[in-house]
């Protein structure tokens, strides 16, 4: 990672280390050049809540618009969690916006009625609404990226909740500097693919907050992000500081981690997309069928992404398939030739029959 630089910014201590705004915007660059994110001439919709990490995001791609030619667009999504102070963090973007003369879209909704309809977490309920608004805004004006502010900072609190949680080397990664926008296909229909991005990836988040307070952007705090009964609010405010005292750079090395499991992952997402199509006997958006034998054949690492890349087929990459939904799979599928089944999460069954394995969406109640 970069080395932040000094600089001195009225009303913070003049003693302080803090990384100059050049630095973020050379790290922004270099995300966007190193994992391809976005090209001249290309339409953005930024994802915006009003925090420094998002702030800092549409900031700099706003100064950074003529250079390439881009053209920005703001989605802001209200929970509806915190009662007037999600409303006073929606009028919030909207001025902001404003002074920067840039179309915002904004759109509440009820997640906490959302996910006791859906019979999802609050968390899953509002990442899918929000995700889906943010499709929404992208067909609307015709963009293919939707630029998220999450840090390096980010992505290694991520890999530690991934690895609590219990996880493979994909969870590793922390957060990836960019992925496919996946939703449930019924809820919209796009013509083309539309990813998610992540330019303030190589950034630390006390970088985004110094960059925020040196152009005085005066970002929202939610008071939720202080409460360590949230797993996430832990690990940043108690567990994190705690290796830092007791192992120094714990940072880097975690970010290291992330980058080699994301190289790791790649390569054998590869492998194993090869491997699939020699075994594959049918595939559409509704089922999926392997030969049992030739799936048994390969290595077990190769089995579990196999198996989990004949579930995107069918769900996409945001489901609720774990991994120990994958080994239950697998070891049914290892002690049956024929005459087997297992129910997965989100209506997906599959069965074994005849020296076939076929995943396969269900109707639900």
């Amino acid at each position: 990672m970069p080395k932040a630089s000094s600089v001195v910014v009225e009303g913070l201590r003049d003693w302080e280390y803090i990384p100059a705004p050049e630095v973020v915007t050379n790290k922004v660059k270099e995300a966007i050049a190193k994992f391809q994110m976005l090209k001249h001439e290309e339409r953005i919709v930024v994802g915006v809540s009003g925090g420094p990490d998002s702030l800092t995001l549409l900031h700099l791609l706003w100064r950074l618009r003529s250079e390439f030619r881009w053209q920005v667009f703001v989605a802001h999504f209200n929970h509806g969690l915190r009662g007037e102070e999600s409303d006073e963090d929606e009028k919030f973007v909207k001025d902001f916006c404003k002074r920067l003369q840039v179309t915002c879209f904004s759109k509440k909704v009820n997640v906490m009625a959302l996910a006791h309809e859906q019979k999802f977490s609050v968390a899953q309920a509002g990442r899918r609404a929000r995700y889906q608004f943010f499709a929404e805004v992208a067909s609307q004006v015709g963009a293919s990226k939707v630029a998220l502010g999450h840090t390096a900072t980010d992505a290694i609190e991520t890999l530690l909740l991934n690895l609590f949680r219990g996880t493979g080397t994909d969870g590793l990664q922390g957060i990836p500097p960019i992925s496919p926008l996946t939703i449930l296909e019924e809820q919209i229909e796009s013509e083309s693919q539309i990813w998610l991005v992540r330019p303030l990836i190589l950034c630390w988040r006390e970088e985004t907050e110094v960059y925020s307070q040196i152009y005085r952007l005066q970002p929202r705090l939610d008071k939720s992000n202080l409460d360590t009964k949230i797993q996430r609010n832990w690990i940043r405010l108690e567990l994190m500081p705690m290796l830092r005292r007791r192992f120094g750079k714990v940072d880097d090395a975690l970010w290291r981690l992330c980058e080699l499991a994301r190289d790791e992952s790649a390569f054998l997402n590869q492998t194993a997309n090869e491997q699939l199509s020699k075994m594959l006997l049918h595939a559409d958006k509704q089922k999926i069928a392997v030969y049992r034998n030739e799936l048994l054949k390969v290595p077990k690492a190769l089995q579990r992404r196999i198996f989990r890349l004949m579930v995107e087929q069918i769900l996409g990459q945001l489901n609720e398939v774990n991994l120990e939904h994958i080994e239950e799979a697998l070891g049914i599928i290892e002690r049956h030739f024929s005459d087997a089944s297992y129910h997965l999460p989100q209506g997906l069954f599959m069965k074994v029959t005849k020296g076939l394995v076929w995943l396969m969406k269900v109707a639900t109640k």
